[in-house]
Order: structure tokens, then sequence, then C-alpha cells
């Protein structure tokens, strides 16, 4: 008896305006020409960081400028990440969280968009680092719903090589 093998009818990738953010667009794009893939790219903005001093909020909304900040980014984001998917013939959306862990929001928009994969990147920090900076791509492997494929940049910011994830 043989079954049929898996497919891959969308897969989302977790982009920022980043070299590893490019990196892992490139990836995406890559594995969703192969696969015959639609891509949903994701941009997470996270929580606004808690302020450290007192301000005058008339002056200035951190959460709003933060908000700003993220879209901002996202755009451009995007802008670079559907520019390698046209150019491949890869059929692409994006989606913007705001306020989420970027883990959190990349498995709750895999499962909504149903999303049989997700593409990350990671940073290759040092275990100190990830205890205090934390780690999307840790706290998705953990709870993801799907496989998840990480990438990661080495030496040469251009340059990525997928790893998977267990």
């Amino acid at each position: 008896m043989t079954t049929a093998p898996a497919t891959y009818p969308r897969l989302l990738a977790l982009v920022d305006d980043s070299p590893l953010g490019h990196a892992t667009a490139e990836e995406a794009v890559r594995l969703a020409r192969a696969l015959g893939s639609e891509l949903l790219f994701l941009a997470a903005i996270p929580p606004a960081p808690p302020m450290m001093a007192e301000v005058d909020v008339a002056m200035f909304d951190p959460t709003a400028d933060h908000e700003r900040l993220g879209r901002e980014q996202a755009g451009r984001a995007f802008a670079s990440a559907q520019g390698l998917a046209q150019a491949a013939g890869v059929p692409s959306r994006t989606l913007v969280t705001v306020g989420a862990d970027p883990a959190e929001a990349a498995n709750h928009a895999a499962n909504e968009h149903d999303c049989a994969m997700i593409i990350v990147g990671s940073h290759g920090r040092g275990a100190l680092a990830r205890l205090v900076l934390g780690s999307v791509m840790a706290h998705l492997t953990k709870i993801a719903d799907r496989p998840v494929l990480v990438v990661k940049l080495h030496g040469d910011a251009s340059a990525a090589a997928p790893a998977a994830a267990t």
C-alpha cells in the first residue's frame, strides 16, 4: 500500500527587516517554489517594552510609536520578501500582528491560515543570550502545531542555511 506524499499548499514565514529576516524570506521562497506552495509572510510586532522612566505622554506615546515603527519595519521586510517571491513566481500574501508574542502569533496565524509549515530565523545566540533576550525560534519550536524550519545565518549575512527543528 502506498501513501500520497505530504503536501504543503501554504507556508508561513516569520520575517523582519534584518539580514536574518531577509535570509528567512529567501529560504522560504526557495522552498515554496520547489513545493509549489503559496507563502504567507508574517511580521509580528511584539508588545511595547515597559517604560524605564516617566515621560510626558503629551509629547510621546510609547505604544503608538512602537507600533508605528514596527509597521514601518514590516513594510520594508514585506517589500523585500514579496519582491523575492514575485521574481520566483511564488504567490504570496502578508500579515502583520501587533502586541502578541511573535512565536505565539506565528503559531496562531499558521493555524488560522492553514499553513502546513512555519519558517523562522535563528540568530544562533548562546544559552546566556537566549536567557536574557529570549528566543522566538526556541519558543516557537516548543509550541508549534506543525513542522518548523529554522534558518540560520552562517558567517556571511547574505548566506542562509536551513536547519531542521526537532
